[in-house]
């Protein structure tokens, strides 16, 4: 591999201290380019490793650091190098075990999605140090408690989450514009804490300027009975989340039974929406479906764009797991492999990537390829008895009728006595729990009903169930769930 040395652009022979030496020259030149935090963690753990066919090759410690710096950072990295050589120069980013070995100086335990502060004009004053710092801090209190995976490069767009993406893209690209405020709503497992931390990383890099906060509803909460413990923090308090420009809250269903917390988030929701600020939340319900909550939040929730994200299908859960495969640079020996797991996990994209986990590291242990039948051996014992076949809203019909000796046109008709009724509720709810298909496909099943009809039968199946006082409700519903399953 040819070396290079300051003062000659030619690739050739040098020496690594002369090698290192353009490289720390270099860093100091990207370190006035961005923020202190951002430098730091995506610049500490990196190796000159030489010039080759006229490009500058760095090494880092994972793939993760060689996309993010390829994709967003590569510019300024050739334009610093350019400068200490004197000449342009293309940048290469390979992974290099050594660079994994290197210790990690920065104070951000998490990639600060705020990167790429750009530079200032040529001929332009510089900015003051305190601006910089300022930026640095702001990001490294935003992005605490942030995911480095849960990026927009990393979700997986598909007929069931396309609406919500592109909000969420247009959230990150013009805060407070378009669509605010937003409230986002999915099951458990498909994508919506990792679509609004997308939407925080993004915005922090695209935006470094505004003051951008995520947090739990759990993490909202803590903060709110420590600021009223200590009464002399609850002004503290109000500050860091009030003066935001954009507030992400997740799961905010949690708020169910905390009224004094209530009353906080309902005055900081006010605040912000009427400075401007853009808001986003998440919840696992719709906003007309959050019972428990204050009428005021939920009308407040609603009146701005409320998107679904839905379950994927077969296609895009291939997709995803590929991408999976791609980032956490996986060997799969059979194409078969995906599809296979796909096709048995079906409601929830976290154990979707649980399950290829499991069979790649099996096949590690093993010592061999993860091919068809290790995968199979691999989780044969843990997944789910509901992913061995497939189910159908007309099994799960058929099968409530013959419980409740009703006829399947029954739950299909327009009857409404008490029992029919209580049969369909049941009916649609494991047709939901157990099936792919969305709530429009589950209510053309049952005599062509809207969506809505659909959600609140389940709705009402699902708190009878969590509440645990019918116990002859959770017998009944386990024993059709388990007849479903285990038929072959």
């Amino acid at each position: 591999m040819g070396r290079c040395i300051p003062g000659d652009r030619q690739d050739g022979a040098g020496t690594d201290d002369q090698l290192t030496l353009i490289w720390d020259e270099a860093k100091k030149n990207l370190r006035g380019r961005l923020s202190e935090a951002a430098f730091q963690f995506w610049f500490d753990r990196t190796l000159p490793l030489g010039l080759e066919d006229g490009a500058f090759v760095i090494g880092v410690p994972n793939d993760f650091a060689r996309e993010w710096i390829e994709k967003r950072l590569a510019g300024q990295v050739a334009e610093a190098l350019g400068e200490v050589l004197g000449d342009t120069v293309d940048v290469r980013v390979v992974v290099d075990a050594r660079a994994a070995e290197l210790p990690q100086q920065s104070v951000a335990a998490q990639p600060p999605a705020a990167a790429a502060e750009p530079a200032p004009p040529s001929g332009a004053p510089a900015r003051p140090r305190h601006v910089s710092e300022a930026r640095a801090a702001r990001a490294a209190k935003a992005v605490g408690d942030l995911n480095p995976r849960y990026v927009f490069e990393r979700f997986v767009t598909g007929p069931h989450n396309e609406y919500a993406a592109a909000v969420a893209h247009s959230v990150a690209e013009s805060p407070a514009t378009a669509y605010n405020p937003v409230f986002m709503y999915a099951d458990t497992g498909l994508g919506k804490t990792h679509l609004i931390q997308a939407i925080a990383h993004a915005a922090l890099e695209q935006h470094p300027d505004l003051q951008i906060k995520y947090v739990t509803v759990e993490r909202f909460t803590d903060d709110f009975i420590k600021a009223v413990t200590d009464k002399n923090r609850i002004d503290g308090f109000k500050q860091s989340y009030r003066e935001n420009d954009v507030l992400l809250i997740d799961d905010v269903q949690f708020l169910v039974e905390k009224q004094q917390t209530q009353v906080e988030f309902f005055h900081t929701f006010n605040a912000l929406y009427e400075a401007g600020k853009q808001i986003v939340i998440t919840s696992d319900r719709p906003p007309r479906e959050l019972g428990e909550l204050e009428e005021r939040l939920r009308t407040r929730f609603g009146q701005g764009v409320v998107v679904d994200i839905g379950r994927p299908d077969l296609e895009t859960r291939i997709a995803i797991l590929r991408k999976q495969v791609k980032w956490e640079g996986f060997q799969i020996a059979e194409p078969e492999v995906l599809q296979w797991i796909a096709s048995r996990v079906t409601t929830n994209i976290r154990e979707l990537y649980g399950a290829l986990t499991r069979a790649v590291s099996y096949a590690s242990i093993q010592g061999s390829e993860v091919t068809l039948d290790v995968t199979q051996e691999a989780l044969k014992d843990i997944l789910p008895k509901a992913y061995q076949r497939a189910v159908t809203i007309e099994m799960v019909q058929a099968e409530v009728a013959r419980q409740f000796g009703l006829h399947v046109n029954d739950l299909r008709g327009n009857r409404r006595t008490q029992d029919v009724a209580y049969a369909r509720h049941i009916a649609m709810y494991l047709a939901r729990d157990l099936t792919e298909a969305s709530l429009p496909q589950i209510g053309a099943h049952f005599g062509g009903r809207h969506h809505s009809t659909v959600i609140h039968g389940v709705d009402k199946i699902e708190r009878q169930l969590k509440d645990g006082h019918d116990a002859q409700l959770q017998d009944l519903v386990a024993l059709i769930a388990a007849r479903l399953k285990t038929v072959r």
